[in-house]
């Protein structure tokens, strides 16, 4: 997976741990830059944003996780 994503610095805004989430990689590029990778993120997704919609594998890379 790319070195880059999970971000290292610890974020607390808008929240605590938004560094692993999968909107703040769409909004830097990561999707774009690294789709391959972020396809390993979204594939076979367990959970669902109820803030912006996305899936994911792990609840951790969401803001708003609820299991699917």
């Amino acid at each position: 997976m790319a070195d880059w994503f999970p971000f290292p610095q610890h974020l607390t805004e808008p929240h605590p741990g938004h560094e692993a989430h999968l909107c703040m990689a769409e909004n830097l590029g990561f999707v774009k830059s690294n789709l391959e990778d972020y396809k390993k993120f979204v594939r076979d997704p367990q959970f669902l944003c109820k803030k912006c919609g996305r899936a994911a594998v792990k609840a951790e890379n969401l803001c708003e996780p609820d299991k699917l």
